[in-house]
This record gives C-alpha cells, structure tokens and sequence, in this order.
C-alpha cells in the first residue's frame, strides 16, 4: 500500500522513485553525506535540504531532494529547487563516496493541461506567486485534486522563497487552489504538523 495525502495514493513509486518522505533536517546518514559532499565541490552554492522525496535505482541511487539553493551571487539570492544526487555502488556508497549532482530542476514541465490548470488557478491568487518544482499526483473528488511542490514568494522586495504544497482543484473546466501547505519541517513542532498534514 502506498503512501497517501488525505486520500491521494502517491507511493510506493513516483516517476520511478521510491517515495520517502522525510523531513530534510532527518536525512538518512548517506544521503546526508552525499549532500555534504556534494556542496564542498560546488563553487558559487549551497543546497539545504528541506524535504527528502525519495529514491531510485541508477548505477547505485538517485535521491530527490527539495532544497533551498543558496547562491553567493546577487542576482540569485535563494530560490526552491528539486535537487537530484546519485550515489554510485561500492562500499563507500553508505557514506556518500563519490556523490555527484543529476540534476537541478527550477521549474518542473506538465503536460499542457495540467500546466494550463495551474496557471488558471495560480492567477487567482494575490500576494504571493508559486512556481512548480514537483507534481505529486491527482487524487478523484468532485473533479480531480492536483497536487504540486512549488516555489511560494511574496509579491516585494526582499521576499524570501519557501517550498509548499499546492493543490488546484479542476472541475467542469474550472480550476481552483483548494488548499496550499508550506513545507518546513525544520523543528519538532513542525515535523509533527508536516506529518500530521500529509498523513504519512
């Protein structure tokens, strides 16, 4: 049996990963080291985890990550990334030996419907802009329920970018935000709330 979002089945694989789920302040210790070995050998960024997706077997495993990308130019600043890091097979793989970066996505691609529904119901909002980094998955209601991973960030100057969860609902060609959860994570109380949230 999968793991569920209210009464979404996103698990056990998304896209070919194993789902995980984890809070990215409780990464498992390869993983936490891959991510450690990873930053040392980029220049100009860092990556914090922020929500630890799930994995993949690929010549050893791919992880996916949700992270905050720090960038020491200012024209970057901090943005939410998908983070995607193989640790290849061998006997320093529970160490992260040899991690390497896959990929980086900014903004994930849909298909034109689902991307077309999004930006509907994403206009609707004020305040804030949220830019997808993940589709979760969909979930049958009264229509469908969409499920995203985005970028949220106020509308002024100086607003800081967070990871949330966003759920656009689409019935009878209509689109709407039916419910947005930001994803931290970062201490007990909001570990409990995640979980609690997700129904992990």
């Amino acid at each position: 049996m999968g793991k569920k979002f209210g009464e979404i089945e996103i698990g056990g694989i998304f896209g070919g990963y194993e789902i995980i789920n984890k809070a990215g302040n409780n990464l498992p210790q390869d993983v936490a080291s891959a991510v450690g070995i990873v930053n040392s050998g980029i220049l100009g960024a860092t990556y914090q985890p922020i929500f630890y997706v799930g994995k993949q077997l690929a010549n050893g495993e791919n992880h996916f990550l949700i992270c905050e990308e720090i960038r020491s130019t200012k024209s970057r600043g901090k943005m939410i990334v998908g983070l995607i890091i193989n640790i290849p097979p061998g006997e320093g793989s529970i160490r992260g030996e040899g991690a390497k970066v896959v990929n980086i996505i900014e903004e994930a691609d849909f298909s034109p419907e689902i991307q077309a529904a999004f930006d509907t119901a994403e206009k609707q909002l004020v305040g804030v802009s949220y830019k997808p980094i993940a589709y979760v998955g969909s979930q049958v209601v009264r229509g469908a329920n969409h499920y995203f991973i985005c970028e949220a960030k106020g509308i002024y100057p100086g607003a800081e970018p967070y990871a949330a969860l966003v759920a656009v609902n689409v019935f009878e060609g209509n689109a709407s935000i039916v419910g947005i959860l930001p994803i931290k994570g970062t201490t007990q109380e909001e570990q409990t709330l995640f979980g609690y949230a997700f129904n992990w």
